[in-house]
């Protein structure tokens, strides 16, 4: 009987942990990106990218997938989200976010850690979410 009680209640922590809250949802969309990236998968990175994405220097969706792929090609890279903060307004979501970015093989990234601030603009189409904008505050 006590094994039951603590698998039951172990069972409704794990669905308490799981939210469906929009900033959840959103933050979720990211860690996949962020997972994708860390593998080397530009595609599956990519997937998240909405039709009419825009990134620095007026990066469009199939620039920032090509970005990605050489990046990719050329090294290794790891992120660390250091704060990840997320607002919600209506079927748009602004997302600040600041990460440790490394890169293995001295490609484009410095061989020891950079810590980067990027603004994130998503926009939730049905029930997915999909990045709109990606800027890097002052460059």
């Amino acid at each position: 009987m006590r094994k039951s009680i603590v698998a039951i209640s172990a069972v409704f922590a794990l669905l308490a942990c799981h939210s469906d809250k929009p900033e959840d949802q959103v933050k979720r969309r990211f860690e996949a990106c962020r997972a994708a990236v860390e593998k080397g998968d530009a595609a599956t990175a990519a997937e998240a990218l909405d039709p009419a994405f825009r990134g620095p220097e007026g990066m469009d969706k199939a620039t920032a997938r090509l970005f990605l792929m050489g990046t990719l090609r050329q090294e290794k890279v790891g992120i660390t989200v250091v704060d990840n903060h997320v607002a919600i307004r209506g079927n748009q979501a602004f997302q600040e976010v600041d990460l440790l970015l490394t890169g293995r093989s001295g490609g484009l990234l410095p061989q020891d850690a950079s810590r980067r601030s990027f603004s994130l603009r998503w926009t939730r189409t049905g029930s997915d979410w999909n990045l709109v904008e990606l800027q890097s505050p002052g460059g």
